[in-house]
């Protein structure tokens, strides 16, 4: 019998030991690692705005795209409790646009912040529109005071009321208005800082196809929406 063929009778009878392994090993093909899955890409049709006033992070900027909607996924700082406030669905020509609202606030309470991010449905995910943010030196309550979609669902317009909690002199109220059109976001009344109105009551009045703005101080001043989605002094309505 040959050399080599009692070589390889002896690896079949297990008595060449770790010979045998080796041979065993360098025959066995190593498996390839899987490639990570990538992120699925956001439309171009949503602009890369920068954010309409605070910046709440990287993961929160226009053209993001983010598994889940979620306050976990949003923080100035890590260690800060962040909760949602509410949360809104809007139908557009665009498509869906959901709406969360976020209150962040540090531990222990001396400052806090509150949100809204504004996304739309993608690839078992979201993808962002933009975000609104503010950041004050005491708690902030941010709640959704009206809402309104155009007839024709080109755009939608927003009323945030904000309460301050220890503001300077007690408590106060603001009033923010945004508009979106599912492709971008603006500031519907002012530009930052000078875009969060202080009235004791503001409203969105809607009649037959166009929207009012009645901002109560002493008496009502009745602003009317652009086509724009900005809006524009109108007649006073005492």
């Amino acid at each position: 019998m040959s050399l080599k063929r009692v070589w390889v009778w002896t690896c079949v009878l297990g008595l060449l030991g770790s010979g045998c392994t080796a041979a065993r090993e360098a025959a066995t093909p190593v498996p390839v690692a899987a490639p990570a899955p990538s992120t699925p890409a956001c439309p171009e049709s949503i602009a890369a705005d920068a954010p309409l006033e605070a910046d709440y992070g990287p993961r929160s900027h226009a053209r993001r795209w983010l598994p889940a909607l979620a306050p976990s996924e949003f923080a100035f700082v890590p260690t800060n409790a962040v909760e949602e406030s509410f949360r809104q669905r809007l139908e557009l020509a665009e498509g869906s646009v959901e709406l969360l609202a976020l209150e962040e606030r540090s531990r222990p309470v001396t400052d806090g912040g509150a949100a809204l991010v504004m996304a739309r449905p993608v690839a078992g995910g979201f993808c962002i529109i933009n975000t609104w943010a503010t950041w004050q030196s005491t708690e902030v309550d941010v709640s959704l005071a009206g809402s309104w979609e155009s007839p024709d669902q080109r755009m939608a317009i927003l009323l945030l009321k904000l309460e301050l909690a220890r503001a300077a002199g007690g408590e106060e109220t603001r009033w923010v208005v945004l508009g979106t059109d599912g492709d971008r976001a603006w500031i519907a009344l002012g530009q930052p800082p000078a875009h969060q109105l202080i009235a004791p009551s503001v409203s969105l009045s809607p009649k037959k196809d166009q929207l009012y703005l009645d901002v109560k101080i002493k008496y009502v001043n009745r602003l009317r929406l652009g086509p724009d989605g900005h809006f524009v002094q109108a007649a006073n309505k005492r």
